[in-house]
């Protein structure tokens, strides 16, 4: 299970969104390039239009990184509202 960072750019803000999957691989099939940016954007944000980030009424979105994680992590994440561990149930 993979937890990813997306990095935000809209005008001068900047700011991170998180999303999680189970069945996408680990991190280190992201850092062979088993899995790619362009499918962890696609899968929360939509279709891309550039390979590195997706940008939408000026704003860019990038991942930011990709971390393993537990369920017990996850937990944690969804008490504090950083994830919703039910919305992405099926990946």
């Amino acid at each position: 299970m993979i937890l990813v960072t997306y990095k935000i750019q809209d005008g001068d803000q900047d700011y991170f969104e998180y999303s999680w999957f189970s069945k996408l691989g680990t991190k280190s099939d992201y850092d062979k390039g088993v899995i790619k940016d362009k499918v962890l954007i696609e899968e929360v944000y939509g279709d891309t239009k550039k390979e590195e980030g997706w940008v939408n009424w000026g704003i860019l979105r990038r991942v930011h990184s990709v971390q393993d994680i537990t369920e017990k992590e996850l937990d944690v994440l969804d008490k504090f509202g950083v994830v919703n561990k039910w919305r992405w149930k099926w990946k």
